[in-house]
């Protein structure tokens, strides 16, 4: 979690991304929604986009997902659709939604309906998480 905050202090954003493998970190990516005018450029996206060119395969198996702020119904699908096995977030899209705008969709509600699994945990370093939002929004 710590690349992923990282990242998004780099990128002055409150939104950072981290793909691992156990301790190996492959890619860190933040949110560039409006540098590449781009409604589909969240740092999950960005970050999965990043590994699967890397690696040359879309399933990314193996793999978990750390994400400063729960994952969007959009960046949730490309999590299940990617098969990531595992995502740990910061806060959560009711504490998001404080911010800014957002689709009322948990991660979990679109996680139950899905063909693959993904082992979600929230709350991973969450004041942290809610810092960059209180900074970078």
């Amino acid at each position: 979690m710590r690349a992923a905050i990282e990242v998004a202090k780099a990128n002055r954003t409150p939104f950072g991304a981290a793909l691992s493998m156990g301790d190996e970190i492959f890619v860190t990516a933040a949110n560039h929604t409006k540098e590449l005018s781009d409604p589909t450029a969240h740092a999950e996206i960005m970050a999965i986009r990043k590994l699967a060119e890397h690696l040359k395969k879309t399933n990314l198996s193996g793999f978990t997902l750390y994400t400063t702020c729960e994952p969007c119904p959009m960046c949730m699908s490309a999590a299940i659709w990617a098969k990531v096995d595992a995502i740990f977030y910061g806060c959560t899209i009711p504490e998001i939604s404080l911010f800014m705008d957002q689709i009322d969709m948990r991660a979990e509600d679109l996680n139950i309906k899905s063909f693959h699994r993904v082992t979600i945990l929230d709350s991973v370093l969450k004041d942290e998480c809610i810092n960059l939002l209180n900074k970078f929004h």
